[in-house]
């Protein structure tokens, strides 16, 4: 069982409060350290949500405990501080790892202290079995429960992402409200969040949407990496703003996921082998497995995972006469170590890779029986990922201190058939061209935060961040490619070589303060600096002509947020945000040479520097709870006012640029309801509901138009059932849709395609026994062809119609073993 963040991690027990974003320092070698506690006398489960949260420690089993807590106030230990909590309550509690405690509806006998016998490890009396959400998140910096936070999060724990077989953001986005990528193919796509699109196409905007693994940012203005969700402990989507907290990266939102960490005590692990039959296409493989590993006992433990999925194709490319060419190979792995350094610090290690390669595109032209495209080559990627991170954690009296060093490279290219673009490069020939686009990127980062104690009317965490960022680029343009598109031979007809550093400071905090028993208000604000330098060479070697240009740019500003929250009663709360995110601006210095860059502002085109913008995001919402927690809403209403849009934009030849396209809006309201009606079946549907628009245009873009790449309306919805079918056999049987409404591919919906308008539809069907899973999916039932992506390829995408299909209908099965 992991020490952050830990959730439900096993079936049979219905809830866990969680804490981690500092992973917890207490242990039990350490008891005999007293903690604050101020915990009123309440039910049970919510007694113990706030014991966690106080203690910095994991709880499993909240749900479990249906008596009344006579509360806790003053110093204790652990092990004292829930005996007394749960005194008269009729629930025991026993160790797992050293911070993390599981409860029982009725004590087990209990091992003598610091012991592990086997009837400590016994298996508990079984209980009805819901599917629940994590209720304790780490993305807000500090442990917070869920329900009072102002501002919409949702967050979905590791039994969750098991039981939607969930391999990556696109398995979970039905439970998401506000939650859409583009569908280029792995490790190329773009997280959209709340309707603030800046456009589909990825280039030099820094990303709307930060994306973290653990406490580390992994992309600047990179695609998302597609990691796969192996060994992991929650998902946690916070939309919205989060500037003060995450800085320019956050505009819309952060994707956060949650790694499963080394457990001190207790050897573990899983092995789990599937594969898939695609209609009409190519079959698919996947393997993963994880070990858990003891070192010392109490002081040292590992963890490492690893997997591979191949992904078969389905698509044909009809002039180079080869069938299913779109096959994508996926493969990684993560190793993490953890030590307890005496009675102080925690130390947390990890190391982690991910590969991607991709033989060809998915998009498709339109018509015919089968899927299929023409093209001259074959339209391959790749995508790297690699990271390591240092944390360095303690906790006292006073509060918790965590120390996050990390870096991270992430190397990724895609190549583009160009061959109808050659002209344009001052090429006569009509033979086969490739756009290449090869980017490495490197970052280091730091980041250190201080927060307070969990308990009293005040809270407080103030936090210190910096990083330094490489990155090159090296876009080719050449002629004479043969279909493979390995090409050492062929004839180079422009190329450039531009390199980016940036280095980037911020100071920043976040404060509570309770001014009745029931409302609360809180005010953060992010002090931010940043440098960057940016050199280019432009070549275009067969008229022996090149272009130099070398820039630099300082940038500075504030990300305020305040908001107040009112506690209905205990699972209740109203709240109301206010909070501001912005971005960097930067310079364009591609394009072929005689481009020329437009020095007015009030002219439409390519300008050499492109401008920062800003988000300002207003929201009100509801978070509610009832029937014992069998009906719960999360709903709220958003107004966002957005800057000076930076967006990426194509040039007639096809290589991109940035601009600023004017001042938006989106006016909207996101629904998330879930309904469990009785034990084991659970209802679920999230909505969002919004008007994304252009509403002051810059020179070359159009007022009263969408944002590119978000619909007015999306849906999703979950039905599922649990149930015991015999002794020691779980069964689970579910079924789940979303619905993506229509969106223009770009700005001008008058030369831009439409997608979206299509259903996304999967089935599932499990058994469980003695630590044995057999799972099977039907993915797309109907086999339908909805409109996902009107784009492909930069060079074509204006003049021709280009469809990214759902993936034909797909049966996929899995079996695993946890031991």
């Amino acid at each position: 069982m992991s020490s952050k963040s830990r959730f439900v991690n096993h079936p049979a027990w219905s809830l866990c409060a969680c804490v981690g974003a500092f992973a917890p320092s207490v242990a039990w070698a350490q008891s005999e350290h007293p903690y604050a506690f101020a915990i009123q006398p309440k039910a049970a489960a919510e007694a113990l949500i706030d014991f966690a949260v106080q203690a910095n420690i994991s709880i499993g089993g909240v749900n479990a405990c249906r008596g009344r807590s006579p509360g806790l106030k003053g110093h204790y230990t652990i092990e004292a501080g829930l005996n007394q909590l749960l005194a008269k309550t009729g629930c025991g509690f026993r160790r797992v790892a050293l911070d993390t405690v599981q409860v029982f509806p009725e004590a087990p006998a209990r091992p003598p202290a610091g012991s592990m016998s086997a009837s400590a490890r016994t298996t508990p009396p079984p209980i009805p079995m819901v599917e629940t959400s994590p209720v304790v998140v780490t993305s807000t910096k500090r442990a917070a429960v869920i329900g009072s936070l102002p501002y919409a999060i949702t967050a979905l724990g590791h039994d969750q992402l098991i039981e939607a077989g969930a391999q990556d953001i696109g398995d979970v986005a039905a439970q998401i409200p506000g939650l859409s990528t583009t569908n280029l193919g792995l490790g190329r796509d773009k997280i959209l969040l709340r309707g603030l699109s800046d456009g589909v196409f990825t280039g030099r905007t820094q990303s709307t949407v930060g994306i973290y693994l653990d406490d580390v940012p992994i992309t600047y203005n990179a695609p998302d990496p597609d990691l796969q969700l192996a060994d992991v402990e929650a998902v946690e989507v916070l939309r919205g703003p989060q500037g003060a907290l995450y800085g320019g990266g956050a505009m819309s939102g952060v994707y956060h996921i949650v790694t499963r960490k080394p457990e001190l005590n207790d050897w573990s692990g899983y092995a789990r082998i599937g594969g898939s039959l695609t209609q009409l296409g190519a079959p698919s493989e996947e393997y993963e497995g994880m070990l858990n590993a003891p070192l010392v006992r109490d002081r040292l433990a590992a963890r490492a995972v690893a997997y591979e999925t191949i992904e078969g194709g389905y698509i044909d490319a009809t002039d180079l006469r080869q069938s299913n060419v779109d096959q994508t190979i996926r493969k990684g792995a993560r190793a993490a170590l953890r030590g307890q350094l005496g009675n102080d610090w925690v130390i947390n290690v990890s190391l982690g890779f991910q590969s991607i390669r991709s033989n060809d595109a998915q998009y498709v032209t339109p018509g015919g029986g089968r899927l299929h495209r023409s093209n001259q080559i074959l339209e391959s990627s790749r995508n790297n990922f690699s990271q390591s991170a240092l944390s360095a954690e303690r906790s006292e009296s006073w509060g918790q201190f965590k120390s996050t060093t990390a870096f991270v490279q992430h190397k990724f290219s895609s190549q583009s058939d160009a061959s109808n673009a050659l002209p344009l490069f001052g090429s006569g020939t009509t033979a086969a061209g490739s756009y290449e686009e090869p980017i490495d990127v490197q970052m280091l980062t730091e980041d250190a935060v201080f927060t307070s104690p969990n308990i009293g009317r005040f809270q407080w965490l103030a936090g210190a961040y910096a990083s330094a960022t490489w990155e090159t680029t090296d876009p080719l343009v050449r002629a004479g490619v043969p279909p493979s598109g390995n090409a050492p031979s062929a004839q180079t007809l422009y190329s450039e070589h531009r390199t980016d550093q940036r280095a980037a400071g911020a100071l920043y905090g976040d404060a509570s303060y309770a001014l009745t028993d029931r409302l609360t208000a809180t005010a953060g604000l992010r002090a931010s600096s940043s440098n960057a330098v940016t050199t280019s060479i432009v070549l275009a070697p067969q008229q022996g002509q090149r272009r130099l240009f070398s820039g630099q740019i300082t940038a500075s500003g504030w990300a305020p947020k305040v908001a107040l929250a009112y506690k209905l009663s205990q699972n209740n709360t109203l709240y109301v945000l206010a909070s501001e995110g912005g971005r960097s601006p930067g310079f364009n210095t591609g394009g072929p040479i005689g481009a020329t860059f437009s020095t007015s502002a009030n002219a439409s085109g390519m300008h050499r520097q492109f401008g920062a913008d800003r988000l300002w995001n207003l929201e009100a919402g509801v978070k509610l709870s009832a029937l014992d927690g069998r009906l719960s809403l999360n709903a709220d209403l958003f107004y966002d006012l957005w800057r000076n849009i930076q967006t990426d934009q194509f040039l007639a030849s096809g290589l991109s640029y940035t601009a600023n396209a004017g001042d938006g809006r989106n006016l909207g309201s996101e629904v998330d309801l879930v309904a469990r009606p009785f034990n084991g079946f659970t209802l679920q549907a999230t909505a969002l509901l919004n008007r994304p628009e252009l509403i002051h245009a810059n020179p070359g873009f159009m007022s009263g138009v969408n944002l590119p790449g978000v619909p007015d309306v999306s849906l999703g919805g979950r039905a599922a059932y649990r149930w015991q079918v015999a002794q020691g056999f779980t069964a689970l049987v579910s079924t789940e849709a979303q619905y993506i409404g229509r969106s223009h591919l770009t700005f001008d919906p008058n030369a831009s395609p439409t997608m979206g308008g299509y259903v996304l539809a999967r089935f599932s069907a499990q058994v469980e026994h003695d630590g044995w899973r057999l799972a099977m999916f039907l993915s797309n039932p109907a086999n339908a062809r909805g409109n996902t992506f009107s784009y492909g390829n930069p060079f074509d995408f204006q003049q021709a119609q280009e469809v990214t299909p759902e993936r034909p209908r797909t049966l996929r099965a899995v079996l695993s073993k946890e031991f």
